[in-house]
């Protein structure tokens, strides 16, 4: 009998996000809740991200790096609201950290050339079949890590970096809010599972059996939500949430294999063993 049966999962994202991964845990035999405690803003000047779109929208760049779902949703946001149409950036190739922002792109009619080995910022740093000279742009999060600016950087690329949008507490201002429809994390209709408002996570947590954290950042909130001493596992995407994790002092923290929901779920069965 699957190990997962009866058991209820914590997904820390926001009900479209949060799709395939309830969907993995569904066929597991597992529950899910889902609470949003982060969300995604435009920065409050849009200038430099809007220089960036309409030099990738005319061709300007050689390679647009995709650290994200969410730095394809404020790209595309931003193109809408400038009139332009990104997919005719025909000369440009794209590079996606993960296969998951990959097949948002492909959803989103951009075509995408590279997806490295290790789905990570320090993986496609090292792996980009890019020549020094080329000129990449590099949209990102307010709290990303430098990795992939320096990275490129010491490879010689001509690297521009902008600010795509700023990680918030949920909910995000509305007026600033990314609002650009993203499906779930395959390309899904987001599927159904019982939603917790933040502000009530504390009190539900005694029904959880296992979190499912997917970036520091979440860690960092649901900490000042719930606390830090929750009983069961603490399951994280990758070694950077991982390390967040143990830094703030959860004691069963587990690490998938890969950056997958599927990945997370056997992360989570195994824990059990």
């Amino acid at each position: 009998m699957e190990r997962l049966a009866g058991r209820t999962a914590l997904v820390l994202r926001s009900p479209e996000r949060a799709s395939s991964t309830v969907e993995q845990l569904a066929a597991r035999g597992a529950n899910a809740v889902v609470c949003p405690v982060i969300d995604f803003e435009l920065p409050s000047d849009t200038a430099a991200l809007d220089a960036g779109v309409q030099r990738l929208a005319s061709g300007g760049y050689d390679w647009l790096i995709l650290t994200s779902l969410t730095t394809l949703r404020a790209l595309e946001q931003r193109a809408v609201t400038l009139g332009l149409d990104l997919t005719r950036a025909s000369k440009t190739r794209v590079a996606a950290v993960a296969e998951a922002s990959a097949v948002a792109a492909q959803a989103a009619g951009l075509a995408v050339d590279f997806v490295p080995q290790e789905k990570t910022g320090a993986g496609l740093v090292a792996e980009l079949p890019a020549a020094a000279g080329e000129r990449v742009l590099v949209a990102q999060a307010d709290i990303a890590a430098r990795t992939v600016e320096a990275g490129l950087a010491e490879r010689g690329l001509s690297v521009d970096v902008v600010t795509a949008y700023r990680t918030v507490d949920a909910p995000a201002d509305p007026t600033r809010r990314l609002e650009v429809p993203v499906l779930g994390d395959h390309g899904a209709p987001a599927a159904a599972a019982p939603l917790v408002a933040p502000e009530h996570l504390a009190e539900r947590i005694s029904e959880i059996d296992a979190v499912l954290f997917t970036s520091p950042s979440i860690v960092r909130r649901f900490a000042q939500l719930a606390g830090t001493d929750f009983p069961g596992p603490a399951i994280a995407i990758g070694g950077t949430t991982a390390a967040e994790l143990t830094r703030l002092g959860f004691q069963r923290v587990h690490t998938a294999q890969a950056p997958t929901p599927a990945a997370m779920v056997d992360a989570w069965a195994a824990s059990l063993d």
